[in-house]
């Protein structure tokens, strides 16, 4: 139905901050997978010892995961405009994010 990977977004002085990535399967969209994914990585993050989970490049668009983040304690650092080239070779900007763990 889904999946995430949980890892370190940096090494040495910054390895206590990690970084995950998702996807649901789009037949399983709209049951909440999405929400179980970032609640299970959060404490999984907490329990391999890291301090921080970050997203580096939550795209602007992306309003279901960012409303998702939201209600779940992250907090947005601002944004980057035109950080993430789509498909079709536009850009869109990135929010990166971070939830202390």
């Amino acid at each position: 139905m889904g999946l995430y990977i949980l890892h370190p977004n940096n090494v040495g002085r910054c390895g206590h901050i990690c970084n995950a990535s998702y996807a649901v399967r789009s037949e399983s969209r709209g049951l909440h997978i999405g929400e179980k994914l970032v609640l299970d990585c959060l404490e999984q993050g907490k329990k391999h010892g890291f301090g921080i989970l970050q997203f580096n490049a939550v795209v602007a668009t992306n309003v279901h995961a960012r409303h998702l983040y939201e209600r779940l304690g992250f907090v947005q650092l601002g944004i980057i405009p035109n950080g993430f080239r789509m498909k079709d070779g536009s850009y869109e900007d990135i929010c990166p994010y971070y939830h202390e763990l």
